[in-house]
């Protein structure tokens, strides 16, 4: 331990995890500085040619992923423990669950909880034939924002989740992205596939961060200066925004996941649930059941011919910019979240992971936006003036407007600003947590070690860099095609995510070989199950040619 101390904080650094991501991550910024337009142009290309060509991709493997969560919980394999038999949980349920909602896509429902229903209603999908505030749109759009918001992103981070808590967790192997390849490829995982999956997915942690960032930024600027009517410039607001939340970030993510970002996380919930009580008693409580009740079953009855439809002929463009962006814009997220899933997993069993972690917030989810959703509508019909204020300061006032038409609005708004900097806070806080972990010996991560878990000085390093990438690209012009980039890296962290269920799949099929956890008798009967299923598949695949 002494020779440890000695070392410091470069004697625990993992510095070829390290320096990859690292490199990669300065020559973006570096790109996206210097030369914005060009960045942008190719970033926009590349985009359109990934929905053009691959939105079916898109949207086969993220319903995949569903099917494949489904099956783990409530298959065979639903009742195994991560972590082991004898692991414990290290929170309880309802900060397990708070934890999880709050430092995945916090921000985005707080960003169009409003504005994307309005949209909707304002704008129509156009393959549905639906008139601008007519009766069918304003019954009809809420489906949509379920779809986007309900069981696919949770899916998406789920699926993540569960091939890392597995190998992560019972496995013993390194707490990295490439961990969940090893029973497909072995030791490979450290070599240079290992460090090329961990570089792609560092990446795109990085461009979903920009555009999470951006959202929250351009929330808070223009919340405020349609609250206070004031004249300061957007650049010194961002400044603000993004300094505060850096600072609030790096300093709970320092003090620890139990000290730091379960306390944040249950802040949070507690301002959301606030908010929603508020907004169903004043907002048409009638209407609000009647609507989201409607919604819902409409959501039930097109869930799979919608989350395979891409408008082969009609082509909109509806589907691509709202459906596969989404659905890449959680991809992006879903190596990082996933990863932080693991840290949480521990003493939980493969059905309460997916439970917990896919499950609940979708009706979460469904509630909030029904809610919000049905409500802004119902005050849209009636002559409210959120379009109108939509229209003239852009979508990031839309929760702002919606606010101003219940009662106590100031302490309403209060509130809603609290939501976006706690948001984002905790949703960076996940990210520095799983680029920390990933940047230490594995050694210093494992139980009984004194000085376990990643130096506070790679926290503030990850803190840092992620300030100076919003901060750069913000002023250089570059932050819109780095959010357009990430969207893009969406495509191969589908496949990879693919793959990895596979691997996942394998580990399942032949655990008494994966699972480390295990005892001496229980990996001996595992073993004779396992070889008597494999002979019998084989003789069935010999009489069956026979």
């Amino acid at each position: 331990m002494s020779m440890e101390k000695k070392m410091g904080v470069l004697g625990i650094i993992d510095k070829p995890a390290f320096l990859l991501p690292s490199i990669l991550i300065v020559s973006a910024i570096i790109f996206g500085a210097v030369a914005p337009d060009i960045f942008n142009n190719a970033a926009s290309a590349a985009f359109t040619f990934v929905t053009k060509y691959f939105s079916w991709f898109y949207a086969l493997g993220v319903s995949l992923m569903i099917v494949f969560c489904f099956w783990a919980a409530f298959g065979k394999y639903g009742k195994i423990k991560l972590g082991g038999s004898d692991a414990k949980p290290t929170m309880s349920f309802t900060s397990w669950f708070f934890v999880t909602l709050i430092s995945g896509i916090a921000i985005g429902t707080v960003y169009w909880s409003v504005g994307e229903p309005i949209s909707y209603l304002t704008s129509p999908p156009g393959f549905t034939g639906w008139e601008p505030y007519s009766a069918e749109a304003a019954e009809g759009v809420l489906k949509y924002n379920f779809l986007h918001w309900g069981i696919h992103p949770y899916a998406i981070y789920t699926g993540f989740g569960l091939c890392f808590a597995f190998i992560i967790l019972n496995g013993k192997r390194r707490f990295s992205m490439s961990s969940g390849l090893y029973p497909l490829i072995g030791n490979k995982t450290e070599g240079i596939v290992g460090k090329l999956v961990n570089g792609l997915c560092m990446f795109s942690i990085l461009g979903c961060m920009g555009t999470s960032l951006g959202f929250g930024v351009s929330q808070f600027s223009t919340g405020v200066s349609y609250v206070f009517g004031t004249t300061i410039s957007d650049a010194a607001m961002a400044v603000f925004f993004i300094g505060i939340v850096l600072i609030l970030a790096v300093g709970t993510a320092c003090t620890g996941l139990q000290k730091g970002i379960t306390p944040a996380s249950h802040v949070n919930m507690y301002i959301f649930i606030a908010l929603m009580v508020w907004a169903f008693i004043f907002g048409g409580p009638l209407f609000i059941l009647n609507n989201t009740t409607s919604s819902i079953g409409q959501y039930l009855a097109f869930l799979v011919p919608q989350s395979f439809y891409l408008e082969p002929v009609k082509q909109t463009g509806w589907v691509a910019n709202w459906s596969i962006f989404y659905w890449a814009w959680w991809l992006a997220a879903a190596p990082s979240v996933g990863l932080f899933l693991t840290k949480l997993a521990k003493g939980r069993t493969i059905r309460e992971f997916v439970l917990v972690n896919m499950i609940a917030p979708t009706i979460f989810l469904i509630a909030w936006f029904g809610i919000f959703g049905s409500s802004a509508i119902q005050m849209e019909l009636a002559g409210s003036n959120i379009a109108a204020d939509i229209a003239e300061w852009g979508t990031p006032v839309s929760l702002f407007a919606y606010v101003k038409n219940l009662p106590l609005t100031p302490v309403l708004y209060g509130l809603v600003f609290l939501a976006i900097i706690i948001s984002i806070t905790t949703m960076i806080n996940a990210m520095i947590f799983a680029l920390s972990d990933m940047s230490t010996k594995p050694r210093f991560l494992e139980e009984g070690n004194r000085r376990k878990g990643p130096s506070n000085v790679l926290k503030i390093y990850w803190g840092i860099v992620m300030g100076s990438i919003a901060f750069i690209l913000l002023f250089s012009g570059g932050l819109g095609a780095l959010q357009t980039a990430s969207v893009v890296c969406g495509l191969p962290i589908m496949a990879l995510e693919l793959v990895l269920a596979v691997g996942f799949i394998k580990a399942m099929r032949q655990r008494s070989k994966y699972d480390l956890t295990l005892t001496e008798l229980e990996r001996n009967t595992l073993r004779k199950e396992e070889s008597a299923k494999k002979d019998e598949k084989e003789s069935t695949a010999t009489t069956s040619a026979s």
